[in-house]
């Protein structure tokens, strides 16, 4: 475990010294190409080799429950950071921004990055590193991206509409899903709000255009194919069938295809780039914020880190209690809820221009805890007899 955190923490290191070394190289450009190919080729590969031919769904060795736990877990924090936000409303932030990051900030979790060298110590396996991290994150993309587009959506209606007095005017949200009355100049570049208007939420939350917008992007989205394309082979048994050599009980698969061996090492090939990368690239990203990397006040770091690392696991805990995990699914699903958020988040946070000091700040902060957060929580729930599995 100690091995594997510091593999992890050298890789983000190296990136953050390749970028003082080599400036001209090692660029924003050059973290922004990286990034697209993890998205687009590094990741999907990961996860239609680590579903379709490492999972059987059939299986009582990998459950649904397991992805039923995280699940939950995204369903539970998003009612929560919905509480939060209630209790220390902030008139300046817009209600569907704050909690769209605030979800962001204690479950866009690092499970496929992070998790599958963390889960390949644990087990000891890299088969079961890798099909434990995947699973943790369809949840994500499966639920909690489309909701996540939502209340950025909702966030951007917000804080066009609603609560600023002067803006742009060419928002693409259909007129009617406003109230009250828009006065504009004669050029059209420049509207005052009535402060009757107000936000019509049956109409907003049924807009074809809405959703219409969601939908292409998660059909666009390549990790959601991959996820997609790896459940029609795990489920057809294809995988299991024609491209595992060996059966569950450790034994020759005599319908093994061997010249449909490259095409598995292929998706291996590229699926194994998405870590090393990914960690490189944060390295340099968070070396080229310099000194504006952390701004946000230390109370708030702190609650959100307290949230992250220590409350989070504890609901995981509940939870795979509640689902009657075995002993394995349940210590992987605590390590994998303890873990710091991707870099993916200030991403979306950016993309969206609402929270990003507070992403990247969770960011940075929970990965350089990473290392003590997860010996903790192993050393503990070996103290206390918890999902032990040695």
């Amino acid at each position: 475990m100690l091995n594997a955190c510091l593999q992890i923490i050298s890789t983000v290191c190296l990136g953050a010294i390749s970028r003082i070394l080599a400036p001209s190289v090692f660029d924003s450009a050059f973290v922004q190409h990286s990034v697209q190919f993890v998205f687009y080729i590094a990741i999907p590969c990961l996860v239609v080799k680590g579903i379709g031919v490492g999972v059987d769904f059939y299986s009582e060795a990998i459950t649904w429950k397991y992805i039923a736990a995280f699940l939950l877990l995204r369903a539970f924090v998003l009612l929560f950071a919905a509480a939060f936000h209630l209790l220390r409303r902030n008139r300046n932030e817009t209600k569907c921004g704050t909690i769209a990051v605030y979800w962001l900030s204690l479950t866009w979790i690092s499970t496929v990055i992070l998790g599958i060298p963390i889960l390949t110590a644990v087990t000891n396996s890299p088969k079961k590193g890798r099909s434990y991290g995947i699973l943790a994150g369809i949840s994500s993309f499966v639920f909690q991206l489309p909701f996540q587009i939502f209340l950025f959506e909702c966030h951007k209606f917000e804080r066009d509409h609603l609560n600023i007095e002067e803006m742009d005017s060419g928002c693409d949200v259909p007129q009617d899903l406003i109230g009250g009355k828009k006065e504009g100049d004669n050029d059209g570049r420049k509207v005052k709000v009535d402060s009757s208007r107000s936000l019509n939420w049956t109409k907003f939350t049924t807009s074809k255009e809405l959703w219409k917008f969601i939908l292409s992007h998660m059909g666009h989205n390549p990790i959601i194919l991959g996820i997609v394309f790896g459940f029609v082979i795990s489920l057809s048994t294809f995988g299991k069938r024609f491209l595992n050599p060996f059966t569950d009980d450790k034994t020759l698969n005599d319908s093994y295809v061997e010249w449909l061996k490259f095409l598995v090492d292929t998706l291996g090939w590229f699926g194994d780039c998405a870590s090393p990368l990914s960690l490189f690239s944060m390295g340099i990203w968070m070396q080229d914020q310099g000194g504006s990397i952390i701004t946000v006040g230390f109370k708030e770091l702190t609650l959100f880190m307290l949230l992250k690392l220590v409350l989070v696991p504890l609901l995981m805990v509940g939870l795979a209690n509640a689902l009657q995990l075995n002993d394995e699914s349940g210590r992987a699903a605590v390590l994998i809820a303890a873990l710091p958020i991707s870099i993916a988040s200030f991403s979306l946070g950016n993309t969206y221009q609402v929270g990003e000091a507070q992403l990247s700040a969770n960011v940075v902060v929970g990965t350089a805890l990473m290392l003590p957060t997860i010996i903790i929580w192993n050393y503990a729930m070996d103290e206390i007899g918890l999902f032990t599995i040695f």
